[in-house]
């Protein structure tokens, strides 16, 4: 899941330098052996690529689209979500989630953030955004992050985290799985322990 995460942050704004291209080639190489139909997923003929990206306002010949809704690339970012809306939990308040909690997750690419696809409610239910920090070095602009009561639930966590202009991750936790704010059908859903299973996506929802 994290080699998949890892692509995807590399996928807006893109690439810019030699180094950049030699962390992309290195990144792609792992893709292909930890998820090797992924690529061939994800590729839009170019035809229909273009369409979607004018209708998305997008005119800037050096970007390219994608399919973001296919069951393998759901399946490691789902993952990945759970996994960043656990760490934020411990972060939070100090201790692990409890056997009877769980956590529902969404994932937005790119293309959602810039459309203005995330809920209002999502920003409304967050404290102040945070950056990591280490002496002068700072991860603002690369990673993102906060936290708070869901403004539709409030006895629900809801967690946030945004990688580069890449991806945004919503994690809803509770300690009781029953109080979780969304069918299962509807998003991802996951138990603590269950990142150890084998990766599978859990919604059908689809996602262009």
């Amino acid at each position: 899941m994290d080699v998949v995460a890892a692509f995807m942050a590399r996928t807006f704004p893109g690439i810019d330098g030699h180094s950049d291209e030699q962390e992309w080639d290195k990144v792609m190489r792992e893709v292909g052996r930890i998820a090797p139909d992924l690529q061939k997923e994800m590729a839009m003929p170019p035809d229909e690529m273009q369409a979607m990206m004018l209708q998305a306002g997008i005119f800037d010949p050096n970007f390219a689209a994608f399919r973001a809704n296919g069951p393998i690339l759901g399946a490691h970012m789902q993952a990945f979500a759970a996994k960043v809306g656990f760490a934020l939990r411990y972060e939070d308040v100090g201790l692990p989630i409890p056997g009877t909690g769980g956590a529902q997750v969404r994932w937005f690419t790119s293309g959602e953030i810039y459309s203005g696809a995330i809920p209002e409610s999502l920003y409304a239910s967050l404290g102040p955004i945070k950056n990591l920090r280490q002496g002068k070095i700072s991860s603002e602009g690369v990673f993102e992050y906060g936290w708070g009561d869901f403004t539709n639930k409030p006895d629900v966590r809801l967690y946030y985290a945004k990688v580069r202009s890449a991806f945004s991750i919503a994690a809803f936790v509770s300690d009781d799985r029953s109080r979780l704010p969304f069918p299962p059908t509807q998003l991802a859903t996951f138990a603590p322990g269950e990142l150890s299973n084998p990766l599978q996506d859990r919604i059908d929802e689809e996602k262009d």
